[in-house]
């Protein structure tokens, strides 16, 4: 009797111990070896400050190539989450002239790198700062604003989208931060524990 209890207690404990802990709600940033794991990270940093949520990066070299953001947002939904609230797929797409395609029934965003580039790696570096941006705003179903300083706004050159801001108005940061609540999105502040 004893050894049954002990067998039984100790598969419970062994399963207990193996199941999955539920994952935290992010924004995840997936790069399609779209540009370099440093550019990543500074990205990555730079969303989480400013969305105020959670944003976690993931390198899947293994995705690029696609020949079309069709073929990307296939990918993004088979390894998109339930703890991914909006995934957004950092790719280099050939003949693409698109900078950003979102879906935001799905709040899945393809950033085009491929049409961003510049020789100066600050300039590019900040088009893809930019483009997460949108690309978090938009997933959400955030439409474009007309404020000048806003990066939701519209443009139409490379050298208009160079001068706008990297953020939200306070407007939008306001509407985002309800519809990232709305998603279970706990502010990333909040989601470190106190040392």
């Amino acid at each position: 009797m004893r050894i049954i209890t002990l067998l039984t207690t100790g598969l419970f404990l062994f399963t207990a111990g193996c199941s999955k802990a539920p994952q935290e709600k992010t924004i995840t940033l997936v790069n399609a070896a779209a540009v370099d794991a440093g550019l990543l990270e500074r990205v990555r940093a730079f969303a989480e400050k400013e969305l105020h949520v959670p944003v976690r990066a993931v390198e899947k070299p293994k995705l690029a190539g696609k020949k079309s953001f069709q073929a990307y947002k296939k990918a993004a939904r088979r390894i998109r989450t339930d703890a991914d609230v909006s995934l957004i797929m950092l790719t280099r797409v050939d003949g693409e002239t698109r900078h950003l395609a979102v879906d935001s029934g799905g709040a899945i965003a393809l950033v085009n790198a491929k049409p961003l580039y510049a020789a100066d790696a600050e300039i590019f570096a900040r088009r893809i700062e930019r483009q997460v941006m949108r690309a978090a705003a938009f997933s959400f179903g955030l439409p474009p604003t007309p404020d000048p300083f806003c990066v939701t706004r519209d443009y139409s050159s490379l050298e208009e989208l160079d001068v706008m801001g990297r953020n939200f108005s306070p407007p939008w940061q306001g509407r985002f931060a309800e519809e990232a609540e709305k998603r279970g999105l706990v502010p990333a502040e909040a989601a470190v524990p106190a040392r």
